[in-house]
């Protein structure tokens, strides 16, 4: 299995049709977003990504983990992020970046020594089958999420929607687990971008609309109206991706398969 297989890069430009904020939007809209297939990733070019991309005080971390799986978590997270970042920026050797955490466990890009990413922001995310990590410009909040809910997760989902959501979500035609998975990974995305995490009642996510496109779906929110969802299905999960609701993808969107 090549490299290339198991890690998917995409680059991509973003548009506004009027200026806000302080930055030039030519800085501002662009992002760049890496999935990990982790079952396609083989154990040595696993490792050999450690070396290229972790610094020393992220290998001490991961190794500080006592559980393998919070370890692992850990580890492809950082990679799919050190990935990202080395494609947003090719001129910047990841090694002189670290993903610190701030209070509420929200990754933070900080510099080692030498290279500069104070304008830049991160997302990860991570499930028993990928890694995800998006790279955007702090001025122009994002966040993603890819998840695959299991079977068990359904009823926790879906039991505690209002009648209006329940509505919307019966005329998108989903199986309630796919249901569950779309609404999952959207909240999701949504409480990463707004920094809130999953500590707040989940209805204050609610969805205003669910848009069903060709090939993805596009949340608004009652409670949100500044931001908007994507979100995609694919065979090893769902993947959303939050961000304002007055930027759209001016070539291509991101690609799941």
């Amino acid at each position: 299995m090549r490299l290339s297989d198991a890690i998917k890069i995409q680059s991509f430009e973003l548009v506004r049709d009027s200026a806000s904020g302080s930055f030039d939007l030519s800085d501002v809209l662009s992002a760049t977003l890496v999935v990990i297939e982790l079952d396609d990733l083989a154990p040595e070019a696993r490792e050999t990504l450690i070396g290229q991309l972790l610094n020393e005080g992220e290998l001490t971390r991961r190794d500080s983990f006592e559980h393998a799986q919070r370890r692992d978590s850990y580890t492809h997270g950082r990679l799919a992020a050190k990935i990202a970042l080395q494609a947003h920026r090719s001129e910047i050797d990841p090694r002189l970046i670290s993903i610190e955490s701030g209070i509420f466990e929200q990754p933070i890009l900080s510099n080692v020594a030498g290279a500069s990413v104070s304008n830049l922001g991160v997302s990860i995310s991570h499930s028993d089958r990928l890694a995800a990590a998006l790279i955007f410009h702090r001025g122009h909040p994002m966040g993603i999420d890819v998840d695959l809910p299991s079977e068990d997760d359904v009823s926790p989902v879906l039991d505690g929607l209002d009648r209006e959501t329940r509505e919307m979500c019966a005329t998108i035609g989903l199986s309630k687990r796919d249901t569950a998975s779309l609404l999952w990974v959207a909240r999701e995305s949504l409480a990463k971008t707004l920094t809130t995490g999953m500590m707040t009642p989940l209805d204050i996510y609610a969805p205003s609309e669910i848009t069903h496109k060709v090939d993805h779906y596009v949340l608004g929110y009652r409670n949100f109206a500044q931001y908007q969802t994507y979100v995609w299905s694919g065979g090893s999960g769902w993947l959303a991706m939050t961000l304002p609701a007055r930027t759209r993808f001016k070539n291509e969107r991101p690609e799941w398969s």
